[in-house]
């Protein structure tokens, strides 16, 4: 069956019946183990419908100031809780262009209700430059529709905890084209088509199936900004239409998309004057066409056996359902130094990782670009690790070091310096050695000194 879909309010009646029956499988879960030893893997997922239902000003492209005017496709929500009976792991996704501090503390406080401390506690969004503002003052209400479809997500997640397996492989798709074009001179002249430039082609895909081998869920991510669309209408971007390709293949699965380290990547729908445009297709139908080749690239990826989490977990898979499967999380609130006085002035920026089993999933707070990711993953050959940008909450750029002598857009406003990049991939190899050594990290977060 598919995981449970909110409805846009839940009962207090509800509520506390839900509370009640969350404590019967995480008490079976640490009476099946001795304790501190990982036991058989539960997996729980929920979605919820966020779209808003009026009016609402929109937030991405700076130049846009009329609230949206429809919805040319729903935007929602999607939780995945991750249990192994000694500890707790959540992922968050949401079809928004970023949250604000008041949603990720108020979503910290429901995942620390659902038993899942705020270091285990992912957030990510799609960054689709065509949904609500959070924080916005004439977009209250929908703020409150927000926290009112959101919040349940992480219980609603654990009261659908149930055994489970998981496999994982890394898919690729060309979709996509950096979008820092540079001149004659090297310098970056605009935000247009660069193919001679880097792109991340991955697409990591973590696949959840039940014992008897019925895929539940897709997790899948991509490193590229959702700005096929603009205009006023409220949706998703591309992402929206891969989870409808992955869902279409495998009905009644939950299909999960991870934004990952595409600061600088944008579709590739381009015009032959060197500019980003539409060919042959209106907006939507490019969109939806955008969508569909990532959905169709994470399905040829899973066309073939695919490797299992962890890699040395039982090959049957009733087997592997009560095989152990280590799971934690480490978030830290890190410094960086300021661009114009690195010296002097430092901002703090959320940074995590998170295992799962042999899979490291890496997140940090602003819009990381490519080059970063991939660098990380080249310092982690050896480890299975899946890098995201866009998680935690807020925006803001953190460019590569090598892009700053190029200027350009990224360069510009971002705020902070080029030592960044060795900070954040230091950070993201350290995280991944501890989670390795002590998985398990249920402390409050506190800021890296």
């Amino acid at each position: 069956m598919r995981a449970p879909i909110l409805l846009p309010f839940i009962t207090t009646v509800a509520l506390c019946m839900a509370m009640l029956s969350c404590l019967a499988p995480w008490a079976f879960a640490q009476a099946a183990t001795e304790p501190g030893t990982p036991g058989p893997l539960k997996i729980g997922i929920a979605t919820a419908d966020i779209t808003p239902e009026g009016s609402v000003y929109m937030a991405g492209f700076a130049a846009r100031k009329d609230p949206s005017t429809g919805v040319y496709h729903k935007i929602e929500g999607a939780c995945v809780v991750f249990d192994n009976g000694v500890a707790r792991v959540g992922f968050l996704a949401f079809d928004l262009c970023k949250i604000q501090e008041k949603q990720l503390a108020d979503l910290r406080a429901a995942a620390d209700k659902a038993g899942i401390p705020p270091q285990h506690l992912m957030i990510n969004v799609s960054h689709t430059h065509c949904g609500p503002t959070l924080g916005h003052k004439d977009n209250a209400a929908y703020d409150a529709l927000f926290k009112e479809r959101t919040d349940p997500l992480l219980q609603a997640a654990v009261d659908n905890l149930q055994p489970a397996v998981l496999d994982y492989t890394v898919g690729s798709c060309t979709m996509a084209v950096n979008r820092r074009q540079l001149g004659p001179d090297g310098q970056a002249v605009g935000m247009r088509p660069e193919p001679r430039k880097q792109i991340d082609p991955d697409v990591p895909i973590l696949r959840i199936l039940a014992p008897d081998g019925k895929v539940r869920a897709v997790m899948f991510g991509y490193a590229c900004h959702p700005t096929t669309m603009s205009g006023l209408e409220i949706g998703p971007d591309y992402p929206g239409f891969a989870r409808e390709w992955v869902a279409a293949a495998y009905p009644d699965c939950v299909p999960v998309f991870l934004q990952g380290c595409g600061g600088d990547i944008k579709p590739r729908y381009c015009k032959p004057n060197g500019r980003f445009g539409y060919v042959l297709l209106e907006p939507i139908p490019t969109t939806t066409e955008v969508g569909h080749e990532l959905g169709r690239a994470v399905i040829a990826a899973l066309a073939v056996p695919i490797q299992p989490v962890p890699a040395d977990r039982p090959q049957v898979l009733s087997e592997a359902a009560n095989a152990p499967v280590t799971i934690g999380g480490i978030v830290e609130f890190v410094k960086v130094p300021d661009k114009e006085d690195p010296e002097g002035k430092s901002h703090s920026i959320y940074m995590g990782a998170w295992r799962i089993g042999d899979v490291y999933v890496f997140g940090s707070q602003c819009e990381i670009c490519s080059n970063i990711g991939l660098r990380i993953k080249r310092e982690l050959a050896d480890v299975r690790v899946w890098t995201n940008g866009y998680t935690h909450w807020g925006g803001g750029y953190i460019p590569d070091a090598a892009s700053y002598p190029e200027g350009g857009y990224e360069v510009n406003v971002s705020r902070v310096s080029p030592a960044t990049e060795d900070i954040l991939v230091g950070n993201a190899v350290r995280y991944v050695k501890e989670l390795q050594r002590s998985p398990i990290h249920a402390d409050p977060i506190v800021e890296q000194k």
